[in-house]
């Protein structure tokens, strides 16, 4: 990918540089840690402090080399958290940058996008489940409940009978498909939409992936048993 023309303010001129480094991180077109060529790199510092304190900043503008997908990196550096871990053969210190990095759109490794769930779910299901990934990795926790209690009912709907969500959960657990225990997590997934819908009761990021694996292992267990039931019995 070649860029064209790039328009910078006045202050940032010198600081740009096209690069052809490399950068690995996580791909939220592919689902997967993958390289990332450096399209633009912005590179300038600030002293803090009477210049007791100086921070170094990196603006990146990534490519991935297997989907194109651009992302956007920061990456910032304190000058107190450089440490120097060792000396080259000619006695040049060899340092060590703490960096803070963030990339956009946010993305995070523990709610990354399953891949294998895009083959096996239907369009607007797996539609639901991208937004709720993308819900929690935004921080909007609200967003994420009602998009947790969306996504159960289109799960459960799809396989069920009926129409009130609780008698179909009813019905699995009866028949096998969920055990016991895993019908009180699903029940605490319905009434976590219903807080978040109308108590604007938000829950805590640790709660909501605990919620959001639950979901994804009932994916597994419903879609995927389906998807082999049917294959078995066309043979």
């Amino acid at each position: 990918m070649n860029i064209i023309s790039i328009s910078i303010p006045q202050s940032l001129e010198g600081k740009i540089t096209q690069t052809n480094n490399i950068e690995i991180c996580l791909c939220i077109g592919c689902k997967t840690y993958l390289k990332h060529e450096v399209l633009v790199d912005i590179y300038h510092t600030h002293d803090e402090y009477d210049g007791i304190l100086t921070m170094y900043y990196n603006h990146r503008i990534l490519r991935c080399i297997n989907c194109d997908l651009i992302s956007y990196q920061d990456k910032t550096v304190n000058s107190e958290y450089v440490d120097q871990i060792g000396e080259e053969d000619d006695g040049t210190p060899i340092w060590e940058e703490n960096e803070l990095i963030q990339v956009y759109p946010l993305r995070d490794n523990e709610t990354a996008f399953s891949k294998e769930f895009e083959k096996i779910l239907p369009e607007e299901i797996y539609s639901t489940y991208e937004e709720v990934i993308t819900a929690l990795n935004n921080k909007m926790p609200l967003l994420t409940g009602l998009g947790l209690r969306t996504l159960l009912e289109q799960i459960v709907k799809y396989f069920g009978k009926f129409d009130d969500l609780g008698i179909i959960l009813t019905q699995f657990e009866e028949d096998g498909y969920i055990s016991t225990k895993q019908r009180a997590l699903l029940d605490d997934i319905r009434y976590l939409g219903n807080d978040a819908a109308h108590r604007a009761d938000p829950k805590s990021r640790k709660d909501l992936i605990l919620h959001l694996k639950v979901l994804e292992n009932l994916i597994q267990q419903l879609f995927v048993y389906y998807k082999l039931e049917e294959e078995s019995q066309k043979k």
